[in-house]
């Protein structure tokens, strides 16, 4: 008797990991569309090098600004405290980001006057393609040189 009941939990339990791993995929997904439907840029910056798992996970921290208000994430990216790269994000739930690792902010960059809503795409003062950065955040890819840039 207890050896079905143990048997049965395992496999309820199993089928529950099974379904919540599938419904942080499609809750992923659903907020990479809805992003991608409004998106803003702008600049972020790495708080600290690469790290193994801490609180925030594995990866290195940034923060970045929008409306005035400051935002911590982790991004899988490997960079150096200090190192400032492109990030887009949601413009209705800013909280809702992504590091575009393909795009590296270069040292005549680092002073740009950034607006406190972001930059439309249009208006990201260095160029960008709209369909590569839609591959990549839908890829959810983490190699930058797969990525071709005209």
């Amino acid at each position: 008797m207890k050896k079905n009941i143990a048997q049965k939990f395992s496999i309820i339990l199993s089928v529950l990991i099974v379904i919540l791993i599938v419904l942080s995929f499609v809750h992923e997904s659903f907020w990479i569309k809805q992003m991608l439907k409004k998106p803003r840029y702008t600049v972020a910056e790495a708080t600290t090098d690469w790290h193994q798992k801490n609180n925030n996970g594995v990866g290195t921290d940034y923060k970045y600004w929008v409306k005035d208000k400051i935002y911590f994430a982790t991004t899988n990216c490997s960079y150096q405290k200090g190192d400032q790269f492109l990030i887009i994000f949601d413009s209705l739930k800013p909280k809702n980001a992504k590091v575009l690792g393909i795009y590296s902010i270069e040292n005549y960059l680092i002073d740009l006057k950034i607006p406190v809503n972001g930059w439309k795409y249009e208006d990201v003062p260095f160029k960008i393609d709209s369909n590569t950065i839609k591959k990549y955040v839908q890829d959810g890819n983490i190699e930058p040189f797969e990525y071709d840039q005209e």
